[in-house]
């Protein structure tokens, strides 16, 4: 099983963070894995992954309060050979110096991501949390083609019952309306002397009439 290192904020990516605390936008670009080794270096020193293989999508982004969280998904689409993924990162843009390394995680233990095309199809989804303090503007680069989510499969899947429901319902109400005006049609077409109704007014018998008078002889109700 894997184990990594927090996600650390490198040297730069402090220096962007301040940046963004100040009132420039804070802008992710993307999210990458590789194989290197750092030996003993400081992370926040890192500069670069040591052997980038593959970038990740970034999914989505829920800034609150405080906490900014960066969803992605590790995935071996695409990939002809598998590795062991010993380095993560993610890459923000800099109004000064362009795209660089924000913040990286090393593994103390790394799995194997095999190649695709094989018996195992991975595709595993995870946050990266990042404190951002007081920055305001918070932006990704978001990729629209990926996978989706478990939460956001099980929030279709609720949305598209409920309006299955609300459908069928309208369905039947829609049904029930149209057989109320076939009925007032032929009611009309006959001069309201002959209808589909529970009371024919051939006579009043047992029912008051409220407001309008009864034609006797037309056998109608006049309002």
């Amino acid at each position: 099983m894997a184990e990594y290192t927090g996600m650390v904020l490198t040297k730069k990516g402090k220096i962007l963070q301040a940046k963004a605390e100040s009132g420039v936008r804070l802008n992710f670009t993307k999210v990458a894995i590789g194989d290197g080794t750092h030996g003993s270096q400081n992370i926040e020193e890192i500069e670069v992954l040591q052997n980038p293989i593959k970038d990740l999508w970034i999914t989505g982004i829920n800034v609150e309060f405080d906490r900014c969280k960066v969803s992605s998904a590790i995935t071996n689409e695409g990939l002809n050979q598998g590795f062991y993924l010993r380095e993560m990162g993610l890459y923000a843009y800099d109004p000064d110096e362009g795209e660089i390394l924000f913040a990286v995680a090393l593994a103390k233990e790394a799995d194997y991501l095999p190649a695709v095309g094989g018996t195992t199809a991975i595709n595993s989804e995870f946050e990266i949390t990042i404190f951002v303090a007081n920055a305001s503007n918070i932006t990704a680069n978001i990729s629209n083609v990926g996978y989706v989510s478990r939460e956001e499969f099980d929030e279709l899947v609720l949305r598209f019952n409920v309006t299955s429901e609300k459908t069928d319902k309208n369905t039947e109400d829609i049904s029930k309306i149209g057989l109320r005006l076939t009925n007032l049609e032929q009611s009309y077409s006959n001069n309201f002397t002959s209808n589909q109704f529970t009371e024919d007014l051939n006579t009043l018998v047992d029912v008051v009439v409220t407001r309008g008078v009864y034609d006797s002889v037309n056998k109608r109700l006049v309002i």
